[in-house]
């Protein structure tokens, strides 16, 4: 033991630096472990997505032109009383061979050919058309 001693006395002050080091970062693990067990809350996020059960008013109107889209006036009504206005430009497309409509935007629009693609005025002719909503596409019953 005292060869031991005499060959590490000449790094004493390096080994002592190494062993704080360690023991710090010992530390600070065993307290972020410790800490870790007794948070019990977790974050909860709730859907940011408009209720339907909020809208005052909705009024479409087709858009002239070739292409046509829907013009949603939505007028929404926040905790407070206040009403804020959104406008949503939304072109109805529907597939072809599939019998369903998207919004333009929507994955399976952005994934149709050109080809199978066929433009509604309103959600209401895609319907009448024989027309199902996309499962994917949000806002669409």
């Amino acid at each position: 033991m005292r060869d031991f001693l005499e060959k590490i006395k000449p790094y004493a002050d390096n080994l002592f630096l190494v062993m704080v080091i360690m023991l710090v970062g010992l530390i600070g693990f065993g307290l972020g472990r410790l800490s870790s067990k007794y948070q019990t809350a977790e974050l909860k996020i709730q859907s940011t997505l408009v209720n339907t059960a909020d809208l005052s008013k909705i009024a479409t109107t087709p858009a002239s032109g070739s292409t046509a889209s829907v013009e949603a006036t939505t007028l929404l009504k926040s905790q407070n009383g206040a009403v804020a206005e959104e406008i949503i430009n939304q072109k109805i497309v529907g597939n072809k061979n599939s019998k369903i409509y998207h919004y333009e935007n929507c994955p399976g629009a952005l994934k149709m050919s050109e080809g199978n693609k066929i433009f509604f005025a309103s959600i209401i002719d895609a319907q009448n058309a024989g027309f199902k909503p996309a499962g994917n596409c949000p806002g669409l019953k």
